[in-house]
């Protein structure tokens, strides 16, 4: 999508586009999580490779 397009939606029309979030976070919340979680442990890792 276009994020021109995005910005106008959310601006005319706020309610829908929460729900459209909503619907996304859910259907892709395992995905967002397991890169929540690999951003999380290279940040931890690339800690452990600088101080050794």
């Amino acid at each position: 999508m276009d994020l021109d397009f995005l910005n106008q939606f959310k601006k005319e029309n706020k309610e829908k586009r929460r729900a459209q979030n909503l619907r996304y976070r859910e259907k892709y919340r395992e995905i967002l999580n397991l890169k929540k979680q690999r951003a999380y442990h290279k940040e931890n890792l690339d800690k452990k490779q600088v101080e050794n």
